[in-house]
């Protein structure tokens, strides 16, 4: 496996993770279970219990994966992370898809797009975002920092910055960066990549506006005993261990912890990743995407189903594997 595939899996892996767990967002695992079943494979929401996606379509990604490409782009067209040109990106995309009028953006992305719209610096409000928005877009720069950790997560911190400024959401775009990254370079094992990932965390926590909130460094360096002690356990056991510790909601202390606790669980396993998170329900679309990122970037794109990789291609007409390609600098 080469780098280009990891960095591929990464991408491509997070287009999966939201789409598949689109259907599944907001619900409980027994709401899952009882109108899904265990989710396997790309679904149409069921409009009678999905209040968020019900008019998407099997295989549709979400903002997510939308604001990961505005992300990629930025890095490729500046050779790096730009505050002001991703502003512009996201202040444009906002107006062009008439986000603020959409019920799928969280209350932090909402907050800072409005100041954009308005004119106003946003980052007089950041402060107060603590959700897992600034996460869910960090992938592509683990991939295109992923030759030097530091500039990695400096990087993903003045990502979240912006709109997410809180030390949780801080910490959770450099955990979920600095991850990738260890990944698309390689060589680490699983739990070597959690420390990095908490590394990562303890970096955020240092930049983010202090709030009353549970501390993401902490939280990852539980996440080994969490997992090892469920032993041999069947994934369902597994997946009811990690959501009832840590949640699985759209705060970023609760999303990006699960994930990675996911990631950890399945030996890095894309595949395996992506159904894990998806099937613990919540935040579904955004865990599943942030764990697909983590996992995609250790196990590469290969061990995807190529049938997956070629519907979140058709379906946001990006060519992940083209992106990676460029964030690389092949």
């Amino acid at each position: 496996m080469d780098m280009l595939d990891r960095a591929y899996g990464s991408l491509v892996g997070g287009a999966i993770g939201d789409a598949m767990g689109m259907p599944a967002s907001f619900l409980t695992r027994h709401q899952i279970k009882s109108t899904y079943g265990y989710i396997e494979d790309f679904l149409k929401p069921d409009e009678d219990v999905q209040k968020y996606h019900g008019s998407l379509e099997a295989g549709d990604i979400t903002d997510d994966t939308m604001e990961s490409i505005i992300v990629s782009r930025v890095l490729i067209e500046n050779n790096g992370f730009s505050e002001t040109a991703f502003n512009e990106a996201m202040k444009n995309w906002a107006v062009e898809q008439n986000m603020l009028e959409s019920t799928v953006i969280g209350p932090s992305t909402r907050r800072y797009l409005t100041a954009l719209i308005e004119g106003r610096d946003p980052k007089e409000t950041s402060g107060q975002g603590n959700t897992n928005g600034s996460a869910m877009r960090a992938a592509p720069i683990g991939v295109k920092y992923h030759y030097d950790i530091n500039k990695c997560i400096e990087a993903a911190a003045e990502s979240s910055l912006p709109s997410h400024g809180s030390k949780p959401a801080v910490a959770s775009a450099c955990a979920v960066a600095a991850a990738v990254a260890a990944g698309v370079h390689g060589g680490y094992a699983p739990a070597e990549v959690l420390r990095i990932a908490a590394d990562g965390a303890v970096y955020g926590e240092s930049k983010g506006a202090d709030i009353t909130a549970p501390c993401v460094s902490k939280r990852l360096g539980l996440i080994e005993h969490i997992v090892d002690s469920c032993g041999q356990c069947h994934i369902n056991d597994i997946l009811d261990e990690i959501a009832g510790v840590f949640g699985a909601s759209m705060f970023a202390y609760e999303s990006v912890p699960v994930a990675l606790a996911i990631f950890y669980a399945v030996k890095g396993n894309a595949r395996d990743g992506i159904l894990g998170a998806v099937n613990t329900g919540d935040d579904a679309d955004t865990n599943g995407s942030i764990c697909g990122n983590i996992c995609g970037a250790y196990s590469g794109a290969a061990v995807l189903p190529q049938a997956w990789k070629e519907r979140v291609q058709r379906t946001s007409s990006i060519d992940f594997k083209d992106t990676a390609c460029r964030l690389l600098g092949l």
